[in-house]
């Protein structure tokens, strides 16, 4: 009766949408620990300028000003 191509009563571990889920989950955990930045901000400065508008005193016009000084990560070299 047991033809070899019956599916087993309970399905392997890592199968399925909870084992899919599972595996969601831990490439995103591994992406938030991971390092992406090639660079590092050492000043940052954020000026912001509301005024109302002439025309219509209830709109307001905003400028935000963002000053930074980066610092490029440099790879080792490697001298020959």
């Amino acid at each position: 009766m047991n033809d070899g191509n019956s599916k087993p009563s309970e399905p392997l571990p890592g199968k399925g949408l909870l084992g899919w889920l599972g595996r969601q989950v831990a490439y995103v955990r591994a992406a938030m620990k991971s390092d992406v930045s090639g660079s590092k901000t050492i000043y940052r400065d954020c000026k912001i300028e509301e005024k109302p508008f002439m025309q219509d005193p209830n709109v307001k016009l905003r400028r935000t000003v963002i000053d930074e000084v980066v610092v490029e990560k440099q790879s080792p070299r490697k001298e020959s």
